[in-house]
């Protein structure tokens, strides 16, 4: 009976020993990343020097210009397709990601009511690794623009980007491509030409025509910094309530069109306390500003870039800039994949709605710098011959 229990408890415990939970591996090399971004400036006094009389009424009527404005962004994976090699190694590979975008600009002008212009939209990019040395790349990132102060209508705009990354080595890579984008204040066609001397997990500087210039200099995965100089703005949808645009009784441009750039040189701090939250804070000068109007009746049958009825260079200030990144999930191990940094870098470059707000790279992890052993003397003693005196 004793031996009968026993072998019955081996057996079954022989049976429990074989069960293993199947582990269910991630299926993206990107997480779910939200961004929620704040910029700020200074309201100041419209630059009314040289304008015809037309402009120099609109002006007085404005008189002062500032900025505030929010945005909130999201890209998800959507597929991830893997080639492997015959050793089960990942080959190359295809992503698919979702994009979203909304942002809430609030211009300030001290002539006029208060306006809260919203831009919101969704988007789809797609990059693909060819697992040697180029990764191609391609957004498309409809949006609408309104001005929900006021009855207004919305208008559908589209912005674009489609890029050839090329890394001959770790320490160098060029883009080339082009882009469709708003964010120099109209509708440009542009070209996309880029360089980085550097690895991206090391220090680096990058040229990326027309969004972005920086020195990056990481500290530790904790702690990144930055110095960058960068053009910000759009083209938004604005109601014509304060009869900026003096056409009386014209439905056609009861909703005029708002455009605004500016170029942004400073300074960014980076804060990652975990890798899924990143902190960071900006500020330094706004320069090369530029606002201007545009009407529907101005630029009827116009399909390249606007023609404004009112445009002005407000004077330099200083910017505020703070923003949090979340991000999500698990992802497939990329630890010194650098044709995967070269992908995560072309995704943080292009933000989704085309604002030119950067997340950052703080989802590349640095190499931590391994410190020298100290050795004593007794321990290389032995390795001394006398011969070599």
């Amino acid at each position: 009976m004793l031996s009968l229990n026993l072998g019955l408890s081996c057996s079954f415990y022989a049976q429990d020993s074989t069960k293993q939970k199947k582990i269910k591996e991630p299926k993206h090399f990107f997480n779910t990343t939200i961004s929620l971004d704040y910029y700020g400036k200074p309201t100041i006094d419209l630059n009314l020097k040289g304008m015809n009389p037309a402009e120099l009424a609109i002006g007085q009527h404005l008189k002062s210009y500032g900025v505030a404005q929010s945005n909130l962004s999201f890209y998800t994976p959507l597929a991830t397709i893997n080639k492997f090699n015959k050793d089960s190694s990942v080959n190359s590979n295809f992503h698919l990601l979702f994009t979203g975008n909304y942002i809430v600009l609030q211009p300030q002008f001290a002539g006029i009511t208060d306006h809260t212009l919203v831009k919101y939209g969704l988007g789809i990019r797609a990059i693909y690794n060819t697992g040697k040395k180029s990764i191609f790349f391609f957004e498309t990132s409809p949006f609408v623009t309104q001005d929900i102060s006021y009855p207004s209508e919305g208008i559908i705009r589209l912005s674009g980007t489609l890029l050839w990354s090329f890394s001959p080595t770790n320490g160098f890579n060029f883009r080339l491509g082009a882009t469709k984008s708003f964010m120099w204040g109209n509708r440009f066609y542009l070209p996309f030409i880029g360089i980085r001397i550097g690895r991206l997990d090391k220090v680096n500087f990058s040229l990326q025509f027309p969004r972005i210039a920086s020195l990056n200099i990481p500290i530790s995965n904790a702690v990144r910094f930055s110095v960058f100089t960068k053009p910000q703005g759009g083209v938004y949808n604005f109601s014509n309530y304060d009869t900026i645009y003096k056409i009386n009784n014209d439905k056609a441009n009861k909703t005029i069109h708002f455009g605004r750039y500016e170029v942004l040189t400073g300074l960014r701090l980076d804060v990652v306390p975990n890798k899924w939250l990143n902190f960071y804070l900006a500020t330094g000068f706004s320069t090369g500003n530029y606002m201007a109007f545009y009407s529907n009746t101005y630029n009827k049958g116009n399909d390249l870039e606007y023609w404004d009825f009112f445009s002005t260079s407000p004077g330099n200030t200083y910017f505020i800039n703070a923003g949090l990144t979340l991000r999500f999930g698990k992802t497939k191990s990329y630890y010194n994949n650098r044709n995967i940094y070269e992908a995560i870098d072309l995704n943080n470059t292009i933000d989704p709605g085309d604002n030119n707000v950067n997340p950052g790279n703080t989802n590349i992890p640095i190499l931590k710098k391994k410190k020298p052993e100290r050795v004593k003397p007794s321990e290389v003693q032995d390795l001394i011959d006398l011969n070599d005196f």
